[in-house]
């Protein structure tokens, strides 16, 4: 499966290919908090971590399904 750009700066921070572990339903749960959490923010820099990381997140989602197109059609 391959990496999503946004999240290939913070690979040497975890385990090689740890991200692949997440189920798409995990990774939708952080969507979903992340993105609460930044709605509830009244520092628009913390919101705005709080979003790019929404958006990792979702990026892995994407790498998920767009594995799935490869392998299955």
């Amino acid at each position: 499966m391959k990496t999503p750009r946004s999240i290939i700066k913070d690979e040497p921070n975890y385990k090689p290919n740890a991200w692949q572990a997440y189920t798409i339903a995990e990774l939708g749960q952080w969507v979903h908090l992340l993105t609460k959490r930044a709605e509830h923010r009244n520092e628009k820099d913390k919101a705005s971590k709080d979003l790019r990381d929404a958006q990792n997140y979702l990026d892995m989602m994407q790498a998920i399904v767009d594995d799935a197109k490869t392998r299955l059609l």
